[in-house]
């Protein structure tokens, strides 16, 4: 009896021992799957999902790239962790060694890489849009698609005049947002700039939010200066309230082209378009270029004077004369067009 009971207390033992083995042999090969790095370096910077992307695709681009080494270990885990399900779009930094647990982690709750549209100050329409679709999913044609929004009307502006709710700064964006997600954001930004204090200033101005940004696309045109910007808005409203032709020449340029310009001719002034303002009554339809805030914000609090002429100083300063006087501003003017004469600046 004895000889029997050691028999199975040492059968019993080397199934112990066993279960262990494979206990430990289970737990290693979870960790291997679940632990082990399984990531490479990325080619480019950033591993890009698209709002349109299906999860085979993600998982196809993930293994091509050759960013995830064990297709059959990150299948595994990103069953169980319902990856499929949950991806979020985006751009994502994917650094070397990070276990499929991390790297499912990452895509499933969108820890994505903020991309950076910069907007700066004197941007065209052209270059505005150039600048939003280079930064974004969305290319170039979904955006000025975007522009042509419902959003337009229903905000109450034209199809010149809703440039303006661009502002220059930069924005944070998910590189996979779409192109109407990405404008009414720049809606939402030019809402919040136009607090009811600047809206009220503009009211006592006489004009709108939207029409204070087309002017201030003029003055910025023509204020090298930041010191000069309230005092050439102040010049403009006065010419504004007493009906008066705006008369300026970055309006001008804007309708011929400002590239190479140093000089606006006779010429030009008699140019048959909207944006014309030797020609047209009031503000042109929409703003010219991406305004300065401060342009903006010196329209709505200008300078108080009696000034309705100016005329850059001839002594190449970039300067401004000021004056009420018609006779004064046309000696000014001589006087500017001699410097440029003498420079041999012909346009």
């Amino acid at each position: 009896m004895g000889n029997k009971r050691k028999s199975k207390k040492g059968q019993s033992l080397k199934w112990l021992i066993l279960l262990f083995i494979v206990g430990l042999v289970g737990a290693g090969a979870a960790y291997y799957v679940l632990f082990t790095g399984n990531t490479a370096a990325t080619d480019d910077e950033y591993f890009y999902i698209r709002t349109d992307d299906s999860y085979a695709q993600v998982k196809r681009n993930l293994t091509y790239l050759g960013i995830v080494k064990n297709e059959n270990t990150f299948d595994l885990v990103a069953e169980q962790m319902n990856l499929p399900n949950t991806y979020k779009a985006g751009r994502y930094k994917i650094e070397k060694g990070l276990s499929n647990v991390d790297l499912v982690r990452i895509i499933r709750s969108g820890q994505w890489e903020k991309s950076v549209v910069n907007l700066k100050i004197e941007m065209t329409r052209d270059e505005i849009l150039n600048a939003i679709s280079k930064a974004l999913q969305a290319d170039k044609e979904e955006v000025e698609e975007a522009m042509n929004g419902a959003w337009v009307k229903e905000n109450g502006f034209t199809e010149e005049n809703k440039w303006v709710v661009f502002l220059p700064d930069q924005y944070y964006f998910n590189w996979a947002i779409t192109g109407d997600k990405a404008i009414k954001r720049f809606l939402d930004e030019y809402n919040k700039f136009w607090t009811k204090s600047r809206l009220d200033k503009a009211k006592n101005q006489g004009v709108t939010s939207k029409e204070a940004c087309i002017l201030a696309s003029i003055v910025d045109g023509e204020a090298i200066h930041i010191s000069e910007m309230p005092i050439i808005a102040g010049l403009y409203l006065n010419r504004l309230k007493r009906g008066v032709l705006l008369q300026a020449d970055p309006t001008v340029l804007y309708v011929v082209g400002r590239e190479g310009r140093r000089r606006v001719l006779y010429k030009d002034l008699k140019t048959d378009d909207p944006y014309n303002t030797y020609k047209n009554q009031g503000l042109p339809p929409g703003p010219i270029f991406l305004a300065d805030k401060r342009a903006i914000d010196a329209v709505i609090a200008p300078t108080n004077h009696n000034y309705i002429f100016m005329c850059a100083k001839p002594d190449g300063s970039y300067y401004h004369n000021f004056t009420s006087s018609a006779s004064q501003h046309n000696r000014n003017a001589v006087a500017y067009r001699r410097s440029l004469d003498r420079k041999g600046v012909r346009r």
